[in-house]
């Protein structure tokens, strides 16, 4: 009994996430494409609004999608995050913390940069690759630190 509502509420979890993604996220609608099951671009067209005639989509014509190599494809699966970069600073010399926040905004744009820092905005993967990479380049050999960390869906 105690399963069946735990399956039941990550299922309930799920459906909120989508739902909440699903105004700003490229459903697709490639019924042959092999690899649908596992992509949350075809999991999220599940979860599109039925009222409007038209949506965007991913375009079926395109010969870089619809494949095992999809240009497009996310796969369904959760992966470690980190949020903010408050804290990232905090031992650092201000020429090399200048530097580094220089790069960072060169990187991704004054707006995600922010985002991230406050914490809105979710750090991916790549990205944490990204910091690192720039932090050992501009001569930071300290600890990476990020405000917190959570598992989520790479939208």
């Amino acid at each position: 009994m105690k399963q069946s509502t735990a399956s039941q509420s990550a299922a309930q979890q799920q459906e909120k996430a989508f739902r909440s993604k699903i105004a700003t996220y490229t459903p697709c609608f490639i019924s042959q494409c092999p690899i649908r099951e596992r992509c949350l671009h075809w999991i999220a067209n599940q979860y599109v609004d039925a009222q409007p005639f038209v949506c965007t989509s991913i375009n079926p014509a395109n010969p870089k999608v619809g494949s095992e190599r999809c240009e497009m494809f996310r796969e369904n699966k959760k992966v470690m995050m980190k949020r903010g970069l408050t804290q990232l600073y905090y031992d650092m010399p201000a020429r090399i913390e200048r530097s580094i926040r220089h790069a960072l905004i060169a990187r991704w744009g004054r707006k995600q940069y922010f985002e991230m820092r406050r914490g809105d905005r979710l750090i991916t993967p790549e990205q944490q690759q990204d910091i690192i990479d720039i932090c050992r380049c501009h001569g930071w050999e300290g600890p990476i630190v990020y405000d917190g960390e959570q598992e989520d869906l790479r939208w």
